[in-house]
């Protein structure tokens, strides 16, 4: 009949769950002139919690660059993925975060883009007054940091001039993690010859 006391116990313990989880539950008739009890499970889901990302605009320096979180309710521990991968990344690239909570109790996700910026090179030409010899006259390049691939143009070609004149040089930086380029002017002076009459 209805009103009876019941006695309850949560994975053997009188002691009633807070945190998510599954729990078997007994329930036991605590009554001088009935008896009796009920087994079910309680499910206590986790609740939602939100992530807000950061830290998704950085520039390339050499090391590992990851993305940040914050989390309501706050601090709650975050997992991330880059591209699929737990291996925080450290090239100039564009990389897909997503940021997984990692509790007991909350659950939620976040998915983002972190940039990751070529840094800044600098490039000081070199070899730009030359003479006529018959050969092609490459412009050189010295790059900070130092040996880093530049490519040339020459009044707008890739095609190394022989001829005497002047050629406007552009030098690029070609390289993953770093950008730059420098301007400058290759003077190919024409060669003595000399006249017999």
């Amino acid at each position: 009949p209805s009103g009876l006391t019941v006695s309850f116990t949560y994975n053997g313990s009188a002691t009633v769950p807070t945190n998510a989880g599954s729990y078997t539950v007994i329930g036991t008739i605590n009554d001088a002139n009935y008896q009796g009890s009920a087994t079910g499970t309680l499910v206590i889901a986790q609740a939602s919690g939100s992530i807000t990302l950061g830290s998704l605009n950085q520039t390339y320096n050499g090391t590992a660059k990851p993305a940040t979180a914050t989390t309501t309710p706050s601090g709650l521990a975050v997992s991330f993925t880059y591209n699929g991968s737990a291996t925080v990344p450290t090239n100039a690239g564009s990389y897909t975060v997503i940021g997984t909570i990692n509790d007991a109790n909350y659950q939620g996700s976040a998915t983002g883009t972190l940039v990751i910026n070529k840094a800044s090179s600098s490039i000081v030409l070199g070899s730009l007054s030359q003479t006529y010899n018959g050969s092609a006259k490459p412009a050189t390049a010295t790059t900070t940091p130092s040996g880093l691939a530049v490519s040339f143009t020459y009044n707008g070609s890739a095609t190394v001039p022989t001829g005497a004149g002047s050629y406007t040089v552009v030098g690029t930086i070609n390289d993953a993690n770093y950008q730059g380029n420098a301007t400058g002017t290759l003077v190919i002076d024409k060669a003595s010859a000399a006249v017999t009459l």
